[in-house]
């Protein structure tokens, strides 16, 4: 019979240091320097009509310029700029900011299979420093920040407020540990649900996973959450799914410290392997297209600020 290995099978390696493979409170509240780096504040889209600080990323007419585009049919003749227009030969028109209040929700997956990594730190580390990033850009925008974990068995939430509330999850976050007994296999969908509860119009929703059991069921529910909020969703992978390690045998220790072995000179088992992790990438990335959402592509061998600044742009340097 084939073998089959799950990352919750392999929660320790031995090149893995202590450091890396647990949520430190210190780390994720000492990225609040990094995070005045990325830029949170141009989304191409806010649906809320409240009143608040934030300048959305909603284009249409309203009190602060963004920028200049092309005339498009349909657009309102107001918005005219006849010197840029004259000068270029070409109609334009004024983009604007509207002002807007915005609640951001940052969701990490903890599940037993984030607890893993091959190299760099684990998923759920990785996972935990990106949603932190975003919870410092947000609050450097001046919006109301919350968080969601969900570890396979409950979730712990709080909800969105001030640098009270951002620093209430991230101890969440640093005091969570891997389930243990089994776990709910409609996890995801049950978040999924949950957000859609309680997540208002207009809200930044930033979800943080590998994405495992993300079938038809979970699809619709982030296409339906895509309708009302804007997401932000993190891919977060260790090399070793994207491809098994050179041929040879090589020991794996699961949680209870039990080591099995694996031989990766098999050609079949190594393009099932492959095959495997390219079906789940490509079912998240058709979700992310689904529902508009901001795809963040994440590894435990890289830097998230990188991740989330190419994905997502850099702060502007003010002269």
């Amino acid at each position: 019979m084939p073998w089959s290995i799950t990352c919750s099978s392999v929660c320790r390696l031995p090149d893995i240091v202590a450091g890396r493979t647990r949520i430190d409170m210190e780390a994720l509240t000492g990225l609040r320097r990094q995070a005045a780096a990325l830029d949170l504040s141009s989304r191409p889209r806010v649906m809320t009509d409240l009143a608040g600080a934030h300048a959305s990323g909603f284009r249409g007419r309203g009190m602060e310029f963004d920028d200049y585009r092309v005339y498009q049919p349909g657009d309102d003749l107001r918005a005219m700029d006849w010197r840029v227009t004259a000068r270029t030969g070409t109609p334009h028109v004024r983009l604007y900011h509207e002002e807007r209040e915005r609640p951001v929700m940052l969701c990490v997956d903890l599940r037993p299979a984030m607890w893993f990594a091959t190299r760099g730190r684990f998923k759920s580390v990785v996972a935990a420093q990106a949603a932190a990033l975003c919870g410092w850009a947000a609050l450097d925008n001046r919006d109301r920040v919350g968080g969601l974990s969900f570890d396979g068995q409950r979730h712990a939430e709080i909800r969105p407020g001030g640098r009270r509330q951002l620093l209430q999850w991230l101890h969440t976050l640093a005091d969570s540990t891997p389930a243990h007994g089994p776990v709910r296999a409609d996890a995801l969908s049950q978040l999924l649900r949950r957000l859609l509860r309680t997540a208002r119009p207009g809200t930044l929703v930033g979800l943080f996973s590998d994405f495992r059991q993300l079938g038809p069921m979970e699809s619709a529910l982030l296409r339906k959450l895509g309708q009302r909020v804007e997401l932000i969703l993190g891919f977060v992978v260790d090399p070793i799914e994207q491809r098994l390690p050179p041929a040879g045998r090589y020991p794996l220790a699961d949680e209870t410290g039990q080591i099995r072995w694996i031989d990766t000179g098999d050609p079949h088992h190594r393009r099932r392997w492959s095959e495997q992790y390219a079906q789940r990438r490509a079912a998240a990335e058709s979700a992310a297209r689904s529902c508009r959402a901001h795809w963040v592509e994440l590894s435990t061998d890289g830097e998230p600020l990188d991740a989330l600044s190419t994905a997502l742009g850099r702060r502007r340097q003010v002269a």
